[in-house]
Formats: C-alpha cells, sequence, structure tokens
C-alpha cells in the first residue's frame, strides 16, 4: 500500500497516531489474529475423527483410508413425510458416531431421490456406521424407501462390500488426489 493511502486511511479512521504507532498496532492485531487462529486450528485438529491405529499404519490409497460413499434411496409413494423425520433423526445420530468426517443428505427436484454423502476416516468407522443403522433405521428407512445405488468412494474391504451388495453398488478406485481434514 502506497504511503498516500496508509495515510488517508488512518485519517478515515480519526486517529491522530503517528505512523509508527499505527504500524505497531497493526502489527499486535496481526499478531493476535495469528495466534487465535492457530489455536481455532489446533481445536479444530484436535476434534478431527481420526482413523484407527492399525488403519493409520497401512494406508491402502492416495487418499488414506478415508472411504466415502453416495448412496441413493428412491421414496416409495405417500413416505415423504416420514422419510424427511427419519432423514433428520439419521443425520442427527452420525452426527456423534466417531470417525464420521461428513454426512449429507440431498434430495432430488422432484422430491423422489435421496443422496445421501457420507466420508468415514477408515473402514472401522463405516462398520460401526453400518451397525447404529442397523440397529436404529434400517427397518424404517426399508418401510419407506429403495436403496437403488450406492457408488462407493474408496478401498473397502470385504465385510462392507458384502453388508451393501444389495444396493448395486459401484466402486470407484483411487486415482489421486488429497484430503484436508
Amino acid at each position: 500500500m502506497d504511503s498516500e493511502r496508509f495515510d488517508g486511511l488512518v485519517r478515515s479512521f480519526g486517529q491522530a497516531r503517528s505512523r509508527r504507532q499505527t504500524l505497531r498496532s497493526l502489527a499486535g492485531v496481526a499478531a493476535g489474529a495469528s495466534a487465535l487462529a492457530l489455536s481455532v486450528g489446533a481445536l479444530a485438529q484436535d476434534a478431527t475423527p481420526t482413523a484407527s491405529p492399525a488403519a493409520e499404519a497401512s494406508p491402502v490409497s492416495p487418499m488414506g483410508t478415508e472411504i466415502a460413499w453416495l448412496p441413493e434411496w428412491v421414496v416409495k409413494e405417500g413416505a415423504v413425510e416420514s422419510v424427511r423425520a427419519l432423514l433428520e433423526e439419521m443425520e442427527a445420530s452420525a452426527r456423534s458416531e466417531p470417525g464420521t468426517l461428513s454426512y449429507a443428505l440431498y434430495v432430488s427436484e422432484d422430491g423422489q431421490t435421496i443422496t445421501f454423502y457420507e466420508r468415514y476416516a477408515d473402514e472401522a468407522a463405516v462398520l460401526a456406521h453400518q451397525v447404529t443403522f442397523s440397529e436404529r433405521f434400517a427397518e424404517r428407512a426399508m418401510d419407506a424407501m429403495t436403496c437403488s445405488r450406492i457408488t462407493v468412494l474408496g478401498s473397502p474391504g470385504e465385510e462392507v462390500r458384502k453388508s451393501i451388495s444389495g444396493c448395486n453398488p459401484v466402486y470407484l478406485d483411487p486415482l489421486a488426489g488429497f484430503s484436508v481434514r
């Protein structure tokens, strides 16, 4: 910033300070903002779900141990309202599941297709989610919707593959990329 613009900025704030005092104040603000950003970043890092120790020791793809998938469910006729309530309950439950990195729901314009975007730290997190889904939601979900397809991103093991075999899975192998947690 040139001197003229800087002086105008200082005057616009109505401060009767010298350029040196203003620079020192701005440096203090910048240092405080940096410290705050670092502490928030550290808290976010601490709160980020991590993969299990075994999975961390042996990443299987360029994306590490993460597994994401996009299940698509078609809403059965007359079930729209019960589906909406069920999905809200499922989303709230997923928030507390260890290793769940993302869980988002999308609905088609006609309201008949629900697509989930689910991302997990590792296979252990996927399996834990599936246990919760089976125990709390599977029966109601299958009464109101039909799973038409699931697109899987990552490298799930045989147990996960068996558990989703009835939903016409499409597996996409990792090619390249990165993940920021």
